[in-house]
């Protein structure tokens, strides 16, 4: 039985055996197959992304920009991420990555301790919202003293604003406020929403994505300082001229395509602009908080 793999020159071919020429015939259409997807492989572009969300929540996002820069840069782009944030990044300060989208804090110290360059922050500042119950008589992050905090992971770029508001104010967590950590920010406002914790600390464009049967519920009690709340950043080992191209068509998916404004509509960034050095270096005191955060 001759293989379908077979060059129709072997099909006619009585000097091999059939048998021979199926098995050199399956033999080559391995050896095509494994040549390439080893190109293939090695042409992929791996970009990280934050675990902020969860990794369903994440793909539905950003699938929309995977598309685009697959077509743009004409090669296979895979968006990563991590199951928690220190896990994500450990791997980034290893140099795991050769783009990412990453959280202020981690983006300024991946800058200062693994040489990554800043590319791209949105147009729009973030911060940190303290949120209560609408109907809770706390009037301000003062009258927390001995009440119960629920906040994401201690490293998290909105739970250190919360920490650091909370000390602001004079309250220390363990000692005259208790702070719960939830697994993720929704996670948090429903600690509140259940009455588990009165108030919670979660983003302020994360708030404003809240499902309005939960909003509605709810108040702000206050806010934190404002700071990005996203920065790319490219691995020191990528070439000028790649970082440049992928800054171009990170711009133009945004600017000028229906789904880049949707984007940018669904995440509120308001737009991308290339971050300035003072800005990054604003970033200083909260990635000394991270470090702290960070010892064991």
């Amino acid at each position: 039985m001759d293989s379908g793999y077979a060059p129709r020159a072997w099909k006619n071919n009585n000097i091999l055996g059939s048998q021979v020429k199926e098995k050199l015939a399956w033999m080559l259409a391995v050896l095509m197959l494994v040549s390439v997807s080893a190109v293939h492989a090695a042409n992929e572009l791996e970009i990280g992304i934050w675990p902020y969300m969860s990794t369903q929540a994440l793909i539905a996002e950003y699938r929309p920009v995977q598309a685009y820069l697959q077509k743009r840069l004409n090669r296979p782009v895979i968006f990563v991420t991590a199951n928690d944030q220190k896990a994500f990044l450990k791997r980034t300060q290893r140099g795991d990555y050769r783009f990412v989208f990453t959280a202020p804090h981690f983006a300024r110290y991946a800058e200062l301790d693994a040489g990554y360059v800043p590319m791209l922050r949105p147009k729009r500042n973030s911060f940190a919202v303290f949120v209560v119950d609408k109907n809770s008589p706390l009037q301000n992050i003062g009258d927390l003293r001995g009440k119960t905090v629920t906040m994401t992971d201690r490293v998290t770029m909105i739970a250190i604003l919360g920490l650091r508001a909370l000390h602001e104010n004079g309250l220390e967590p363990g000692k005259n406020v208790t702070v719960h950590y939830a697994v993720s920010h929704n996670s948090a406002v429903l600690d509140v929403s259940r009455g588990q914790s009165d108030a919670a600390v979660t983003g302020a464009i994360i708030f404003d994505q809240l499902p309005e049967s939960i909003q509605k519920n709810l108040r702000i009690l206050a806010k934190t300082g404002e700071t990005s709340s996203m920065v790319m950043m490219a691995n020191q080992n990528v070439p000028k001229d790649e970082v440049e191209q992928m800054k171009r068509v990170m711009l133009d998916f945004v600017d000028n395509t229906p789904e880049g404004k949707k984007f940018i509509k669904d995440t509120g960034y308001q737009g991308l602009r290339p971050p300035t050095e003072a800005e990054m270096k604003s970033l200083d005191p909260l990635v000394n908080d991270l470090k702290r955060q960070l010892k064991p």
